[in-house]
């Protein structure tokens, strides 16, 4: 059964994969999403408590990323991730002998599914569960071969506004990213990239 993207909205380059651990992960490979393609884990049934499964548990994941995020200004996935790594140096090694890293631990290189993959995905169920603002801007850096990257801050720390719309399949990659970029834009101000 194809899965929806949640970015490029298609399913025509998705692919699920189930790993050892049990942990199912779709991969969209649309050209729009770079050379790696983007990651997640699809939501879970209704009813599902994430807070009690496995490693997550084990590791009281969820707990230490809300210590992580702040409030106010959103934040990149980058430097979310950068403060785990700093805070929390013991779960960071168990997650990147575990799934690997693309750059950060080269001796633990990653399959598609790496720790940031694991983390990003409890960071959507903290977004879920009504704890965190998600967001997307344009990757930079070390992630810009993600060609965007999630964003988050705490819930509550500023009005959160979400906006939706469909994408015309028929468009090409940049005409349908500038229209993102406008809409953004329109919504969201000046916390959008902006090129000029």
């Amino acid at each position: 059964m194809p899965v929806l993207c949640p970015l490029c909205v298609r399913d025509d380059d998705t692919q699920t994969h189930q790993r050892d651990d049990g942990i199912t992960y779709v991969v969209c490979l649309d050209r729009s999403h770079g050379p790696d393609g983007f990651v997640w884990e699809p939501t879970p049934p209704p009813g599902r408590s994430f807070r009690s499964d496995g490693l997550g548990a084990e590791l009281a994941i969820w707990d230490k990323l809300l210590e992580v995020v702040e409030g106010g200004e959103l934040q990149s996935y980058g430097l979310v991730e950068d403060r785990f790594v700093e805070r929390f140096p013991e779960e960071t090694r168990i997650l990147a002998e575990r799934f690997g890293h693309r750059w950060r631990f080269p001796d633990h290189p990653s399959t598609q599914y790496s720790m940031s993959a694991y983390l990003a995905s409890r960071l959507k169920e903290l977004e879920r569960e009504g704890e965190l603002d998600l967001s997307w801007d344009r990757a930079e850096g070390e992630w810009s071969h993600n060609g965007i990257i999630s964003q988050w801050r705490r819930r509550g720390s500023r009005p959160s506004k979400r906006v939706r719309f469909t994408i015309d399949p028929t468009k090409s990659d940049e005409e349908i990213a500038e229209a993102i970029m406008a809409i953004s834009k329109k919504h969201f101000g000046s916390r959008v990239y902006d090129e000029s």
